[in-house]
């Protein structure tokens, strides 16, 4: 009919003036992050599962297909694979198993130690402060009643977390194989699973990986590095069980900002109950401060790089959300599940901006700089010439 317009107008499609709503669009994106959200508290153990298996097999991908290369056959290659990666793990785990279990022999020694320093400290508060003794017991007591109290579902929680660890540390390595397994069958799932012809989710899963690869080999390089360093001088201070609280300290340093410092508690209090002076706690201390310095300026920047490119801003706002929805192990694999989310709004151009906002910033070198400034200059000489 004569007049009548070709385009529908916005009352025949309300859908489409719906999504043209910044308010309509905002409700749908809240939506989706709640629902995520829950998503992922609900099933913390299966993608858990899914992140440090995937991560493994990243790790163990190379060396696989070496194997392949050697004519192993492909079920073989992924069963020596995880094979290795199992006696590895193991092999850490039984050595500080053994350490621990002589380290359990001296503990009522050590209780009689912190006894012996709780009663020598009770008596400088009695003459420093003029309370009693029988008073600072009683009040002891009564905090110490309550912490019973308030602690056993704590330590229900702890078992009960403790099993499921451990129950999903059993079946990594058996995902681990299978995703090895079917590496051939992922990546032309992969390779379909694309909008436009340029195979963008494939090279997103490979720069994925290319980044997993990285950040494992470089968390396990420092801490090796760090236990060597820790060992060294917990050794010069005759600290005991050095070698066992400096390779603790180096695990815990996985956990980024919090872990180093929480890695010196333990040898810090050892020092305090086996030593006569509080100067080889202060010292333990100082090995700790020391072997930081080393690893953030010399170690982690030559072995780990650039890999996981987050600035310090969106790092810290990831483990707070990561530790809250899935505890330590959201503590863990924070940075690299960010540094994941970073690569996929890096190739998304809608999701860009938050790519940006969550990388770090990009330092000009002095040549390029001067060269950007001649430039500019070139530039404006050229308009003012124009005007």
């Amino acid at each position: 009919m004569a007049g009548t317009s070709p385009h529908p107008t916005p009352e025949e499609h309300p859908s489409a003036s719906h999504l043209a709503d910044p308010l309509y669009r905002y409700v749908l994106v809240l939506l989706a992050v709640i629902g995520t959200v829950a998503i992922l508290s609900f099933g913390r153990t299966l993608f858990i599962l899914l992140f440090v298996a995937g991560i493994f097999s990243f790790l163990l991908l190379p060396f696989c297909r070496r194997l392949e290369r050697w004519r192993f056959p492909l079920w073989l290659a992924a069963a020596v694979s995880c094979s290795l990666l199992l006696v590895v793990i193991f092999g850490v785990l039984t050595f500080l198993g053994w350490q621990y279990a002589h380290f359990g022999k001296d503990l009522p020694a050590l209780q009689q130690a912190l006894l012996d320093r709780i009663n020598s400290g009770q008596a400088y508060l009695e003459s420093r402060f003029d309370v009693t003794q029988s008073q600072q017991t009683a009040w002891l007591n009564k905090e110490l009643s309550a912490l019973a109290q308030s602690g056993g579902a704590l330590a229900m929680s702890l078992f009960s977390a403790t099993g499921s660890a451990l129950a999903t540390a059993i079946i990594i390595p058996i995902v681990t194989f299978f995703l090895l397994l079917l590496k051939g069958r992922f990546r032309e799932f992969f390779s379909r699973l694309r909008t436009r012809s340029d195979g963008a989710v494939l090279r997103v899963v490979k720069n994925i990986s290319e980044l997993s690869r990285q950040w494992l080999k470089g968390v396990l390089t420092v801490m090796l590095f760090l236990a060597v360093l820790n060992s060294i001088g917990f050794l010069a201070l005759g600290l005991k069980y050095a070698i066992l609280l400096a390779v603790t300290a180096a695990i815990l340093n996985v956990v980024p900002y919090v872990g180093p410092w929480l890695g010196a508690i333990m040898p810090a209090l050892v020092a305090l109950l086996t030593k006569d002076s509080a100067m080889y706690a202060v010292g333990v201390v100082g090995v700790i401060a020391v072997t930081q310095f080393i690893d953030n300026n010399f170690i982690t920047p030559k072995v780990v790089g650039s890999s996981v490119q987050i600035n310090p801003l969106a790092s810290i706002l990831a483990l707070i959300a990561w530790g809250s929805l899935w505890g330590l192990m959201g503590l863990i694999l924070a940075i690299p599940i960010t540094g994941m989310l970073k690569l996929v709004f890096d190739e998304i151009p809608s999701l860009k901006p938050w790519g940006f906002i969550l990388g770090e910033e990009k330092t000009w070198p002095k040549e390029k700089r001067i060269k950007l400034s001649l430039s500019i200059s070139r530039g404006s000489k050229k308009k003012t010439v124009n005007k």
